[in-house]
């Protein structure tokens, strides 16, 4: 995001604008190189050089602000875009801002009207703000051989307060897939718990389709501790496609 921010201010200073408007930040996202915005480009047929051309943004009457990270005040507009894209990684419970919700938050604000057609947002929405799948080898991989104490197969007994974690931490768009995996006998569910017996963390695998890894999260106030070993503990096999 640092690259995208970077390209957005040289933007706009070469426009001369008084502050970063939101189309500035459209050009440094989509011109930041990532894999994502690569594929959504080439699919969407977007040419930023062409992108630049046909609008023209009024300077007049503009009301702007000084606001990290930014190191140039940035209007209004775009301050309002930045607390979606904000809200957006909050709701995903996410700790660090993305391309992907900033992306999102210009185009659902409408603040891409002029510069996109409805099939480019639509495609930018589908291609660079979503979870992908990516491919993890884990040929190599050796699983321990005695897992940690505290990371266990989820039981019937820890059902209910493992879907209350995963709704209280992630909000419900798994909870449909993991209430179906928890009617089989045996479901492909690990959980991690703290020294008080709470649920920190959960991996799955399985529950989509064979050798599918996901979904899988860690409590926020614990995603830099030793509770991601739960993934180690929940490694389905010699090769996995994870889902994150």
């Amino acid at each position: 995001m640092a690259k995208a921010l970077a390209i957005a201010e040289q933007e706009c200073k070469q426009a001369g604008s008084p502050c970063l408007m939101p189309e500035h930040l459209l050009l440094g996202c989509l011109d930041d190189g990532s894999s994502p915005i690569k594929e959504a480009k080439q699919k969407s047929g977007i040419d930023i050089d062409v992108m630049k051309k046909p609008y023209i943004p009024s300077h007049e009457n503009l009301s702007f602000e000084i606001c990290e990270p930014f190191k140039i005040p940035i209007s209004a507009s775009t301050n309002l875009v930045i607390e979606q894209a904000i809200s957006y990684m909050r709701n995903y419970n996410q700790i660090y801002l993305n391309e992907g919700h900033v992306l999102k938050a210009l185009i659902k604000s409408g603040q891409t009207e002029m510069l996109l057609t409805q099939e480019q947002k639509n495609i930018l929405l589908s291609v660079a703000t979503v979870s992908r799948d990516m491919h993890l080898d884990l040929a190599g991989y050796s699983p321990p051989k005695k897992l940690y104490s505290d990371i266990k197969m989820v039981s019937d007994g820890d059902a209910e307060r493992l879907i209350q974690f995963i709704n209280n931490e992630f909000g419900n768009r798994w909870t449909h897939s993991i209430k179906h995996a928890l009617m089989s006998k045996h479901p492909s569910i690990y959980i991690a718990e703290d020294h008080s017996g709470e649920i920190v963390g959960f991996a799955a695998f399985d529950i989509h389709q064979p050798g599918c890894f996901g979904p899988m999260g860690v409590a926020k106030n614990k995603k830099s501790c030793r509770y991601w070993g739960i993934i180690a503990a929940c490694n389905p096999g010699k090769h996995a496609k994870k889902r994150l």
